[in-house]
């Protein structure tokens, strides 16, 4: 189901309760999105995402920069010889105590695979005898951008996302043509008429419902 269905499913239940009010499109997609962020992150605690993997989007070009260790503001990669940052920001991510919902990170011929880890993880292994091979293939989040310890021009990855416009406007190695309601709405099947029945009672109960300067599903302008 992709947004423009989900949101003309909700809207047209949300009209027989209420029947006077216009509903903002963009307030019923941001509302869906905001309870199945809650059950996916429920999910993600639970451990039991990779059961469903089709939550999961390949992102296959994620662009990256050089970055300057000593003029960068975290002081643990002063001791990296080298230094990548990505060039768009990761704000969409969904985090829990096992880490992010960026699954796995891998060069584009996926000969090298990269793996999560911390700041504080780093900071230990700077004391060790070769601290900086302790450091390869491993990548952080940080302010919502992705550092890997090492000169990397682009990376692939399996992503989770509630926001695939977003994702797929700032990855600027494809052309992106779809707008944000011809997207798949994201969540897992099984939690799929939860999501709309909590988004139908909580829009419902709402007093002051945003008007939509540009209430067209048709237009291709983010949130």
């Amino acid at each position: 189901m992709n947004n423009k269905e989900l949101v003309s499913r909700i809207s047209n239940q949300l009209r027989m309760i209420t029947k006077d009010d216009y509903i903002s499109d963009r307030f019923v997609l941001s509302t869906a999105k905001s309870i199945a962020r809650k059950f996916i992150t429920q999910k993600i605690q639970r451990r039991s995402i990779d059961r469903d993997m089709s939550l999961y989007r390949e992102v296959k070009c994620i662009e990256f920069e050089t970055v300057d260790t000593f003029t960068c503001k975290f002081v643990e990669f002063k001791s990296c010889k080298k230094l990548s940052k990505s060039k768009m920001k990761f704000t969409d991510l969904i985090f829990t105590r096992y880490g992010s919902s960026i699954k796995e990170l891998y060069t584009i011929d996926r000969q090298t695979q990269f793996t999560q880890s911390t700041l504080y993880q780093l900071r230990t292994n700077s004391a060790r005898q070769g601290s900086d091979s302790l450091a390869q293939n491993k990548f952080y989040i940080l302010d919502d951008y992705i550092y890997v310890p090492d000169d990397v021009e682009a990376l692939s990855g399996l992503v989770l996302t509630l926001d695939q416009y977003e994702m797929d406007e700032n990855c600027g190695c494809t052309d992106n043509c779809e707008s944000v309601w011809d997207k798949e709405f994201i969540c897992p099947d099984s939690m799929l008429e939860d999501v709309i029945g909590y988004a139908i009672q909580n829009i419902s109960m709402t007093k002051q419902i945003p008007k939509d300067e540009k209430p067209d599903l048709s237009t291709n302008i983010k949130q």
